[in-house]
């Protein structure tokens, strides 16, 4: 074996041991704050632009029942990606002479909480979302985020949306606003359907940005995404139920930059068409 494949060999090894520790880690957590035992970590599948590693737990708790919950696993890489995502928005931003909107977390710990804090209070709202849980560190720098597990499918996944389904996740859009809670990386793949319609995940706004700035990226972002499914002209007739024309104005601003993202399908031609209709 020569020198090369032997530091390759010995850098596997040590990326094994470190992960064998992670894994262990996350046994000791299951065990000692839900009391779930023989546990399991699968990775689920990443649609859409991840800012984590997503997986399913799974287990047994002290009653012989087989227990499921949903986690995020963070890291410092996650960090550079989404510091590195949020400089490019604000930079398009300012070079279109407005403000900066986004923010990041500083660390893996601070993602974590701002997970865990955002989704509580949309959950206390009453919109259905998965309940978050808790978090904890891991190993190094990495901490995870722990939440029920959906029996659910995103929204690409299921493929269509009636009309009376629309009006459900607007409703919730207007709901979390009206409390002063805005989501920031809303997107077909955090519109979730099973018994119920959930909305999942959240971004990280500036918290001194001005609300109506807010309250315009996400809402231009929840039209984009449902007009991936359902006609422009019934999207926009069902946030206008919700939403004043001054803030529809507003959203308008925000359509290109949502049209750059990569997890969105937006073409020329239904962006001009949103524009005319919303503006």
């Amino acid at each position: 074996m020569s020198q090369r494949e032997e530091a390759e060999a010995r850098h596997l090894e040590e990326h094994r041991k470190f992960f064998r520790e992670v894994l262990l880690r996350v046994n000791e957590i299951m065990k000692e704050k839900y009391h779930v035992h023989d546990v399991s970590v699968r990775p689920l599948g990443a649609g859409g632009a991840r800012l984590s590693i997503p997986v399913r737990i799974e287990g047994t708790d002290d009653s012989g029942r087989k227990v499921r919950y949903f986690a995020k696993i963070l890291g410092s890489s996650d960090i550079m990606t989404a510091r590195t995502m949020q400089l490019m928005k604000n930079i398009y931003l300012e070079t279109n002479s407005r403000g900066p909107l986004f923010d990041f977390a500083s660390d893996a710990e601070d993602m974590a909480r701002h997970q865990f804090e955002q989704m509580s209070a949309i959950h206390n709202l009453g919109i259905p979302t998965a309940r978050p849980l808790s978090y904890h560190p891991l190993k190094g720098q990495l901490w995870i985020f722990l939440a029920e597990y959906l029996e659910a499918k995103p929204l690409p996944d299921v493929g269509t949306l009636d009309l009376k389904q629309v009006e459900v996740i607007m409703g919730y859009l207007e709901k979390m606003h009206h409390n002063g809670i805005y989501h920031g990386d809303l997107k077909p793949e955090n519109i979730m359907f099973g018994d119920r319609i959930y909305i999942l995940d959240i971004g990280h706004f500036l918290g001194a940005a001005p609300a109506e700035e807010k309250i315009g990226y996400d809402l231009a972002s929840m039209v984009c995404a449902l007009a991936e499914f359902v006609p422009v002209e019934d999207v926009v007739k069902v946030a206008g139920k919700f939403y004043k024309r001054k803030q529809m104005k507003k959203a308008t601003e925000y359509l290109e930059l949502i049209q750059r993202r990569p997890d969105f399908h937006i073409s020329d031609g239904k962006r001009e068409k949103l524009m005319s209709l919303m503006g």
